[in-house]
């Protein structure tokens, strides 16, 4: 009698079992080829977007060209000669009577996941051009950098460009990798990191998990739950530990190092904060867990900019005040980036708060910036 109960309850398990596979291997399939989950990278030319730098580890590949495709977006690159996705060339004499703004920073400056017309630094430019001002902005982000290698990346194109003013593009990510920069000019920078940071392809195995999980990433209460689940939890942490401590004062070296560049050359050095999606998120919800400070990372590097004699100006309120007022997306949530609607929303802040500095007494000594 117990054989046959056993019997019969491992038959109904079995069973089951093979119900639910069959039933996901038939969502699965509808997934992949309905709805594939999957990121795409056709490189025209067969040029990759990255090229190795011994220095610096990795700039833009001059002259390259990409086609993006993703779930999220579908998107073109275009990389000019100089390695900038900049529709422009410059050169050490720019026009008289024009402020050149050098721009410097990672994937969200590169605009990474959307067409250059709409990327922050276009609509900055756009935007003050607008409004009279005569200005040139160096779009030279590349993705996959840190502070630490925009400091090399300032250093090296300096003379090349001549810029006015240089901006730093700061995100969290930066703290976990950035690294004291070696004085030996013959070594790589910090031989680490030397490959070439592009995304490229992204294949998921299985389909329908991935879109799952963009499913829960919509939602703002798990989205800050999942990202909290990352070590990045640790540097928005109210008492940081002894290793975040020490990627902080690295941090705050790199950026002393670049402010008394820019000093030297009587160039104005400005820092750009980007914060990640889940900051907005908790600010915009005025919720986020004990212990946990969004604006922990702003608060201390601003604090650190006042003291240097630099400006730190943090995208953080106004995205969140957006998200807001918008009630719409300023992030793509799975990719992570800034999407449209984030873009025009950080060229606004970026814009009005460029032209509040320049209008300061006393600002317009270390500029050539006029009006028409």
């Amino acid at each position: 009698m117990r054989d046959t109960k056993l019997y019969s309850f491992l038959r109904s398990s079995l069973v089951s079992v093979v119900i639910a596979v069959v039933l996901f291997a038939g969502f699965e399939l509808i997934v992949r080829f309905g709805f594939p989950q999957t990121r795409n990278t056709t490189y025209i030319g067969e040029k990759s977007l990255g090229q190795r730098d011994k220095i610096v580890g990795h700039i833009n590949q001059p002259n390259a060209h990409a086609l993006i495709t993703s779930p999220e977006f579908d998107v073109e690159y275009v990389v000019n000669e100089q390695g900038f996705r900049d529709t422009s060339l410059y050169s050490p004499n720019k026009p008289a009577g024009v402020t050149r703004v050098l721009l410097l920073g990672d994937s969200f400056t590169f605009g990474s996941g959307n067409d250059y017309a709409d990327i922050w630094p276009v609509l900055i430019e756009n935007q003050l051009r607008d409004k009279g001002h005569q200005i040139e902005v160096i779009k030279a982000g590349v993705p996959g950098y840190d502070t630490h290698k925009e400091v090399l990346y300032m250093e090296r194109l300096y003379e090349e460009l001549q810029p006015d003013i240089v901006i730093f593009t700061f995100l969290p990510n930066d703290l976990f990798t950035n690294t004291p920069i070696l004085e030996a000019s013959n070594e790589p920078a910090q031989k680490r990191d030397d490959g070439i940071r592009n995304k490229g392809d992204k294949k998921s195995v299985l389909h329908s998990v991935t879109l799952i999980k963009r499913m829960l990433m919509s939602n703002d209460t798990l989205y800050e739950r999942l990202y909290l689940m990352t070590g990045r939890r640790a540097y928005f942490s109210t008492e940081p530990g002894d290793e975040v401590l020490k990627q902080y004062e690295e941090t705050e070296k790199l950026l002393s190092r670049a402010n008394r560049f820019c000093k030297d050359k009587n160039c104005e050095f400005m820092v750009l904060s980007i914060p990640q999606q889940f900051q907005v998120l908790a600010i915009a919800r005025g919720e986020s867990p004990e212990g946990i400070d969004p604006t922990f990372i702003d608060t201390r590097l601003e604090s650190f900019a006042q003291n240097e004699g630099f400006e730190w100006i943090s995208l953080l309120p106004g995205l969140a005040k957006a998200y807001n007022e918008r009630d719409e997306d300023l992030y793509y949530r799975f990719d992570g980036h800034l999407n449209k609607s984030g873009n025009e929303v950080a060229a606004q802040i970026i814009s009005n708060a460029l032209e509040s500095t320049l209008a300061r007494p006393g600002a317009q000594s270390n500029s050539s910036l006029t009006t028409q």
